[in-house]
């Protein structure tokens, strides 16, 4: 589940953006806020960072989330 979240980041204006819903840590966000482009792009972007922005294909970002799934990225996340 996701929820809505005012995020507008400079370089992406107009977007709608969501973020997971057990992002929220005592009211305040703390995560990655994704929104669909409109052009067959996904942005994803870190909330507390604007200009931290990454633009892929729904298809790149399924490999990405799979490489985390897959544990890849463990050493880098602590897990």
């Amino acid at each position: 589940m996701n929820k809505s979240v005012e995020f507008n980041p400079a370089s992406h204006p107009g977007l709608e953006w969501s973020v997971a819903s057990y992002s929220h840590l005592d009211d305040k966000v703390e995560c990655f806020a994704v929104a669909d482009a409109g052009n067959g792009l996904v942005v994803l972007a870190n909330i507390n960072n604007d200009g931290a922005v990454i633009t892929g294909t729904p298809g790149e970002l399924r490999k990405l989330r799979d490489a985390f799934a897959a544990g890849q990225y463990d050493h880098l996340i602590g897990a």
